[in-house]
């Protein structure tokens, strides 16, 4: 699979892209990443960057085997204000992006699920950590972030109530979104996007089933679930995510086109290729 945008090319791109009022910038860092840039005054935030091998290179055997190249070395994100973490796989907190990002300097704060800190903080070093509890919302620079619990397949949290599994609400320049991480459909997720309005959400498509389960890998929305979810929610645009990078645990994104032109035809959505800017008005 080929990039769009890659490298010293990307990095420039996203220094020179300029954000005017009700409006903001995102980049598809593939799999579940996806790096955000409001005005220069909101500063910019990524969420589950993997920007390694590591997965590979710690087990050869591994069935995980990347499709494409990662689009930036990790050691570009080190200007970044914030880097957002939805909970411990390793295809999501990627200790090999994290150690290279933060040593160089003090930024970018390491957000992460209050039950991880701890071990965030002894495999990277890091002091510059922020415990994400669900629903408490916290602010860094022009970015209100309110973590909310996802259930990956299920509800999990550790003896004092933290969720291992979470999503963030972002809310930056007067645009809402949604980037769900890793989860399934509830009750209670409809009911928490739906309330916060969001006009772009962030959606797995890959599934889940008994015979990846019988291998530990843990399912997510279909892309049946993410087209129905974003419509419940009102989300105003759709960005499916989490089917490109890993062959063993993709989808086929043509069925997930197919399901909203068949079902939801004036619903806004766009696939991004991995290392494009996609930027969104009001």
């Amino acid at each position: 699979m080929k990039v769009y945008k890659h490298g010293d090319s990307l990095v420039t791109e996203i220094k020179e892209t300029r954000i005017h009022d009700g409006a903001v910038s995102f980049w598809n860092l593939g799999q579940a990443g996806i790096l955000i840039k409001g005005r220069e005054e909101d500063g910019f935030i990524c969420i589950d960057p993997y920007l390694s091998n590591s997965i590979e290179q710690t087990n050869p055997e591994t069935e995980f085997k990347r499709a494409f190249p990662p689009v930036l070395s990790p050691a570009m994100l080190e200007n970044a204000d914030a880097i957002l973490i939805t909970h411990e796989h390793d295809d999501h907190l990627d200790f090999a992006t994290l150690r290279e990002v933060g040593q160089n300097g003090e930024n970018p704060t390491f957000v992460v699920p209050a039950p991880l800190v701890s071990m965030v903080e002894t495999e990277t070093g890091s002091k510059n950590l922020a415990a994400a509890k669900h629903n408490e919302s916290f602010r860094i620079k022009g970015y209100q972030i309110t973590p909310v619990p996802a259930a990956h397949t299920s509800y999990q949290v550790d003896v004092n109530g933290d969720h291992l599994y979470l999503g963030y609400l972002i809310e930056v320049n007067g645009v809402h979104l949604f980037h769900s991480g890793d989860t399934i459909v509830t009750p209670e997720l409809i009911e928490k996007v739906k309330e916060f309005k969001p006009h772009v959400v962030f959606l797995p498509i890959n599934g889940g089933d008994f015979f990846r389960s019988s291998r530990e890998i843990v399912g997510n929305m279909s892309y049946r679930e993410a087209v129905d979810f974003s419509v419940r929610v009102g989300a105003d645009l759709i960005i499916p995510i989490h089917y490109d990078m890993f062959p063993n645990n993709r989808e086929n994104p043509a069925y997930f086109v197919d399901y909203l032109f068949t079902h939801y035809p004036n619903q806004k959505f766009h696939m991004m290729a991995p290392g494009e800017r996609f930027i969104y008005h009001l």
